[in-house]
């Protein structure tokens, strides 16, 4: 199937967010490595690297997830998808999306007036010498769970066209 103008850049923009949070894992890694060398070498560890690592481990799933989802990487079971007919494993595929669809439309609900308010009150992690930010971590949770609401949309889409022309294709 082409693939649309939309679906093109909607990929590349999920693409860029992925790249993003593998270098925020590369820096995190430097962190860390900092952090224990500081504290076996030195007797004095990295301050704030825990609350760093904490709070960015959210951002940085919610970050690569659609592009997972994209891919058709996440972890599944193919258990009963391998064992039924290709017309039951499409209506599978779409419930699936519409479950996911579900699923983060009510984080996207949920989300918003945490997200809103952690703005308000400029919510942070940590005490003493550093404090991390954590309300760019709930505009990511957010913005990202709506970005799983508009590729499970075109996962459903998928999935029922490929659905619809095999039924044509029956009936031909």
């Amino acid at each position: 199937m082409k693939e649309s103008r939309f679906d093109k850049v909607f990929g590349g923009f999920c693409s860029v967010l992925n790249a993003s949070a593998t270098f925020w894992i590369s820096i995190l890694m430097l962190i860390i490595v900092a952090d224990v060398g500081g504290r076996v070498f030195f007797n004095h560890p990295l301050t704030g690297a825990p609350e760093l690592v904490k709070v960015s481990l959210v951002a940085l799933v919610f970050l690569e997830i659609t592009h997972t989802l994209r891919e058709g990487r996440h972890v599944r079971s193919t258990i009963i998808l391998g064992r039924v007919s290709p017309r039951v494993r499409d209506l599978l595929l779409i419930l699936a999306d519409l479950i996911g669809m579900i699923l983060f439309i009510l984080l996207c609900y949920s989300s918003w007036h945490l997200t809103v308010q952690s703005w308000e009150v400029l919510e942070y992690e940590g005490e003493g010498a550093l404090n991390v930010p954590t309300y760019p971590v709930r505009t990511i949770i957010l913005f990202c769970s709506g970005l799983m609401v508009i590729q499970y949309c075109l996962d459903l889409i998928k999935n029922a066209k490929n659905l619809f022309s095999k039924a044509e294709k029956a009936n031909i």
